[in-house]
Parts: C-alpha cells; sequence; structure tokens
C-alpha cells in the first residue's frame, strides 16, 4: 500500500515543507511549528479520500501561495507586514515587485504540485467517506484558523487567522485617524491674544529640506537670501526639527504630541486651530496626495476650507515648480475680504536638489551638488519675496519653518538621521506692521511649533501655550536640549555627527575613470537594483549625467557593502564607474530589517555624457574583493 502511493505521498510532504516556509512559518520556528506541519501534511492525506475535498485544496492552497514571496521575506502575516501591499506608493509597489520577482517562481512550483496531486489522487477515490471527510474539515480549519477552546488557543498565529486580526487591525488604525482628524472638540477657543490685530492675510509656508547654515540670514557666507537678509521680520535662530524626513517632523509639528505617550493627537492641529478661530483656511500644495505621510498631509489639506494639489499621486508623480503655486495664491488672497490662514508646502530643496533649480538663474555656478543646494534656498528666498509682493498693500503676516535639513557634500545630498545639521532648520516669521530686521538666537523645539502657530493666528486655546509668543519671541521659553524622533524620542544632545557648510561653490568635481570590463563581469540575480533618475548632474557643467538609484541583497534585503557603481552596456562591450554610497533612511524603513542593519542603500555616480548612448543601458552594481563586478538585476522602469 506505501509503496503504491509512495509519489502521493512525497508529494504531500513537498508540499508541506513549501507551505510552511511560504507562509512564513521557517521565519519564527519552534516546536508548535512541527504540530502545524504534521496539521498540513494530515490535511493532505485526508483531504486525498473525496473528489470535493481535493478540489478544496487544490483552490485554497494555490490561492494561499499568492503570499509565498512576502511569507519568505518577511514571515507570517502582520499589520506592519500587509499594510504596505495594501498602499499604491510608487516606493512600496517598486519594493514589493522588486522582492518578489524570483520568489513568485516557488508560487508557481506549489500550484503545479498541487494539479499533480489532484490528479494522482483522484483515482485512489474509493467512495465518499463522511467520517474522513469531517476530519478533513476539522484539520482544516485548525491548520488555518486556529481554534480557541475556554481560553486555550491552538494554532493561534494560523495564516488567516493572522491575516484576519492584521486587515481588521489596518482598518482600525485607518478608521482612527479619518475619525480622530476630523474631530477637534477637544480644542477650545479661549479668547484672542490681541484684539487690536487686523491682519487680513495669515500665510503658513512649510519649507523643505532646507537647512538654516546655507542662508546667508544665518551667517552663510554666500548670499544665498539677498530678500531676507533685510526683510522685515522675526529671524530666529535654533529651531530643532522634531525628525529627520517630512514624515516624522511634519507629523509631530503640525499635530499636537505627548512624547511620554509617543502619541500625536491627529484632530488637534494648524488646520483645525485655524477653522475653529473662525478663518477661511486654505491649503496648496506640490506635494503629493499619496504615499509616506502624504496620505497623513493629505488628510489634513482636507480639513481646509479649500485644498489645491499640483500633483494628483505621489511627490515624485510629476514635476512641477514651486512658483506654479503663485498663481493660486494670488486668486486666493482675492476673491473676498474674510480673514484667510494659508497653507503653502512646498517641494523647496527636496533631492535630487539639482532638479528643483528649473528655469532659475542663480546669481553663481553651480558646478556641484553644494552649489545647487544654495541654488535652492536662494531660489527660496525668491519664493518668500514673491509672495510678499503678491500680498502688497495688504495686511499680512507670513510664518515659515523647514521640517528637516540634509547632509550636502560637493557630489550628493541625502538624508543622514545621524547628522546634527539635519534638525538645524530656519524658522522666520514676516509682518506687514514690522518695521525692522530682528534676529533672536534661541534654541526651541519642533514639537512647540503648534503653539508658536497659535499665536501666529492670534489665539490662545486650552491645547496650546501662548508663552511661546512669536510676536514676543526674545520672551519665548528657551529649550536647551530638544526632544526629536527617530524610532523613539531622544534628546538632540544625542546627535554627535556635524558637518560645516561648502562655501567654495565653484569647484568642479573630478570625474572617476572608466574602466572597460572583459570576462570579469557577470549579470547577478543575488542583488536587486532600482535607477531613480540619470541625468545632467550640475546645470553648470551640462557634460557631467548623475547616475541616483539604490540596490540590496536579493535575499536578505540588507545593503550592499563592496564598492558600488553604475555599468554601461553597449553592443558587447561593458564598461563601469565606481560611485559612492549614499545612506538612505527610506530604504531601510521599507524592508524593516531593525536598528542593527545599516541604511547605506543608495548609490551615487557620475560620468561624462559621452558615455550615455541609452539610458536604458545604465545598470548598477558592485565590485567585490577579487575584483569581479556583478550587474545586479533591475526592476522595468
Amino acid at each position: 500500500m506505501l509503496k503504491k502511493h509512495f509519489v502521493l505521498y512525497a508529494l504531500y510532504f513537498i508540499s508541506t515543507i513549501i507551505i510552511l516556509y511560504g507562509l512564513g512559518y521557517t521565519k519564527d520556528w519552534d516546536n508548535k511549528s512541527i504540530i502545524v506541519a504534521f496539521m498540513f501534511f494530515f490535511g493532505y492525506l485526508f483531504g486525498a479520500r473525496s473528489k470535493y475535498t481535493l478540489i478544496v485544496l487544490l483552490i485554497s492552497f494555490s490561492i494561499l501561495s499568492i503570499y509565498f514571496p512576502t511569507g519568505i521575506i518577511y514571515g507570517k502575516p502582520t499589520a506592519a507586514i500587509l499594510e504596505p501591499l495594501l498602499q499604491t506608493n510608487k516606493l512600496e509597489i517598486i519594493g514589493y515587485l522588486l522582492a518578489i520577482r524570483y520568489k513568485i517562481l516557488l508560487s508557481i512550483l506549489f500550484i503545479f504540485i498541487q494539479i499533480l496531486i489532484y490528479k494522482c489522487a483522484k483515482y485512489h477515490i474509493k467512495g465518499n467517506n463522511y467520517i474522513v471527510n469531517i476530519i478533513f474539515v476539522i484539520i482544516y480549519i485548525v491548520s488555518l484558523f486556529g481554534i480557541s477552546i475556554k481560553n486555550y488557543q491552538f494554532n493561534d498565529d494560523a495564516f488567516l487567522k493572522n491575516s484576519i486580526s492584521s486587515l481588521m487591525t489596518i482598518h482600525a488604525h485607518k478608521k482612527e485617524f479619518k475619525e480622530s482628524i476630523q474631530d477637534n472638540s477637544d480644542i477650545k477657543i479661549k479668547s484672542k491674544i490681541d484684539y487690536s490685530d487686523d491682519t487680513e492675510i495669515r500665510i503658513v509656508v512649510i519649507g523643505e529640506s532646507v537647512r538654516k547654515d546655507y542662508m546667508s540670514v544665518y551667517g552663510y557666507p554666500n548670499t544665498t537670501t539677498p530678500f531676507l537678509n533685510n526683510a522685515k521680520g522675526i529671524f530666529i535662530d535654533g529651531l530643532v526639527s522634531a525628525g529627520p524626513s517630512t514624515n516624522t517632523s511634519l507629523n509631530r509639528a503640525l499635530f499636537k504630541v505627548s512624547p511620554d505617550e509617543n502619541k500625536i493627537q491627529w484632530g488637534v492641529n494648524f488646520v483645525s486651530l485655524a477653522n475653529k478661530s473662525g478663518y477661511e483656511t486654505y491649503w496648496i500644495s506640490n506635494q503629493g496626495t499619496e504615499g509616506w505621510g502624504d496620505d497623513v498631509f493629505y488628510g489634513l489639506s482636507k480639513l481646509a476650507t479649500h485644498s489645491n494639489f499640483l500633483k494628483q499621486g505621489g511627490f515624485t508623480s510629476e514635476d512641477h515648480d514651486d512658483d506654479e503655486m503663485l498663481p493660486i495664491l494670488s486668486r486666493i488672497i482675492n476673491i473676498n475680504s474674510k480673514n484667510k490662514v494659508i497653507f503653502i508646502h512646498m517641494m523647496g530643496s527636496h533631492e535630487p536638489v539639482c532638479s528643483r533649480i528649473g528655469t532659475y538663474k542663480p546669481n553663481f555656478s553651480t558646478n556641484n551638488e553644494a552649489g545647487c543646494y544654495a541654488a535652492t534656498i536662494e531660489k527660496l528666498d525668491s519664493f518668500i519675496k514673491k509672495i510678499t509682493e503678491i500680498l502688497k498693500n495688504k495686511r499680512y503676516k507670513l510664518m515659515y519653518f523647514s521640517d528637516h535639513g540634509l547632509s550636502v557634500a560637493k557630489n550628493r545630498s541625502y538624508h543622514d538621521v545621524e547628522l546634527y545639521e539635519e534638525y538645524q532648520v530656519p524658522l522666520f516669521y514676516l509682518d506687514s506692521n514690522i518695521n525692522k530686521h530682528i534676529y533672536i538666537k534661541k534654541s526651541l523645539s519642533g514639537l512647540n511649533l503648534i503653539d508658536i502657530y497659535s499665536t501666529f493666528i492670534n489665539i490662545k486655546s486650552n491645547v496650546t501655550n501662548e508663552k511661546y509668543n512669536i510676536n514676543l519671541a526674545n520672551k519665548i521659553p528657551e529649550n536647551s536640549d530638544p526632544l526629536i524622533y527617530w524610532e523613539k524620542y531622544k534628546h538632540i544632545s544625542s546627535i554627535q555627527k556635524k558637518q560645516k557648510p561648502i562655501t567654495n561653490l565653484q569647484s568642479k568635481l573630478e570625474l572617476k575613470n572608466v574602466i572597460k570590463l572583459k570576462d570579469n563581469y557577470s549579470f547577478s540575480n543575488k542583488c536587486i537594483s532600482y535607477i531613480e533618475n540619470i541625468n545632467i548632474a550640475f546645470p553648470s557643467v551640462p557634460h557631467i549625467y548623475k547616475i541616483h538609484g539604490w540596490m540590496a541583497t536579493a535575499d536578505h534585503k540588507e545593503p550592499i557593502s563592496e564598492a558600488v557603481g553604475s555599468f554601461i552596456v553597449n553592443d558587447k562591450k561593458v564598461l563601469f564607474v565606481e560611485g559612492e554610497h549614499e545612506l538612505r533612511p527610506d530604504v531601510h524603513m521599507y524592508f524593516n530589517l531593525g536598528a542593527n542593519i545599516g541604511n547605506d542603500y543608495g548609490l551615487v555616480a557620475f560620468l561624462d555624457r559621452k558615455f550615455v548612448k541609452k539610458k536604458n543601458n545604465i545598470y548598477i552594481g558592485y565590485k567585490d574583493n577579487s575584483d569581479h563586478y556583478y550587474i545586479c538585476q533591475k526592476l522595468n522602469q
């Protein structure tokens, strides 16, 4: 009997091993997993006794195999794993497609085996044994859903039980955000601060990736802020961003937070405070409506009386200049005579910074990345000046702050969460009634921006602190060691790495040698890559191209530690130019590998334009210690 069914039993065994591996049980193996393995094996054994149960196995297990690529990488389903798969932003789709690129073959193999089991087993069916069918149903339910009897749980982390509970958690989180952000009942407006204030227009400009030490108004030796240098208003030197990225920073600046509880009060925010104070509110954005954090800001924007987005997708979905928001602003301020609060969310100096310059002509050459960064600061200065020109003859107040800074070198600019200057951002306040330039050096926390903002819109409330009065900035309480947030709350004093601003903006980048490879290279499926852009590196040097992207190991999604670079593949000729690693906390955050894994996934490489015949012939990869070069597989782009 055993010999007669040897092939079938072998298929049961192989399927059991694959389903355990594919559903993520081997990621967290314990004795309970052995019991689950027996459950699946006996499920096959009893399921093969009936045509109907065979069909159930074929269809349901084939559907389950869709999860295998994810289970192999991340393990059993949780809310943290499933939530990105339900999002539609670009990076998450790219990451998932890259992750499953080859592991989807296991799903295909598994489905093929299920078909074989069905075809082989159906010839051995003898009658329809109801007792056997009942046993199969019990085993099937327990293996996929688990069971609980008098608080005793068996197979508590069963696949479908986990999936359902995770989806419910995700739904609850989204529901909580949607319900909370609409609920401003916790806000009680006590009174106005100044009843003689007759301001018509209040504008909050939210900057992007601007660090203060590249602004001449804060002491940068090159003139990057010619207008702001002498503008009438209050300039605070000492604001510490709440986080090193847009999401971590603005979630804790635009909303009320309780650091001790690590809680964000979504219903208490910039827009709700203005709405509850009787202002007509407007949101104008050059960032996206979906993506990492974009959905939060999109939800916030919908609280405004009116909202305008230049982009209909994520922040990388379209390329718009910040100046395109100015005609919208001009139209809004002249719509009616109601007192307004207008929010403007810029793209500012977001990397790649050279792409942010657009048609703007800076007053210095942009021969390197630092030059491009400084040019975006000068463009910001021009943007603020244009806003004040639109507001001419209006009684206005304008508040500007940036979400975070960047690490800036001559050849690249990027996020470095361990860099002190990443958290040093500008805060200034222009007022049509102020007739002098006031400079105040004082350390403040980004967590208190909502308090400063409440005084900006001239209100006292039960959820904000009027001691942070922007009009009396010299009396604002100083915080010598503000809290910041990256993975957890900590003090800015914990950040020791520092970087002086680059002042020589004229120096040109020296290109590395291009090496012609012979037989010492191979296309590799051991690493995955994504090229984000290939463009002219610096506007003043059009013959230099910059390749910007990231890569990771195909199996564990860890960064590549070897020497990295770009490959040019043309007509059986392969060239290599060495590049540099770049810190990419966004990619690290997506793969969610933990703090012990580095985040230097990024690559930046430069080469002469003459080598770039076709952009789709550019690849990225690495060189090992034996001088063998590996060209990483890339997503079809």
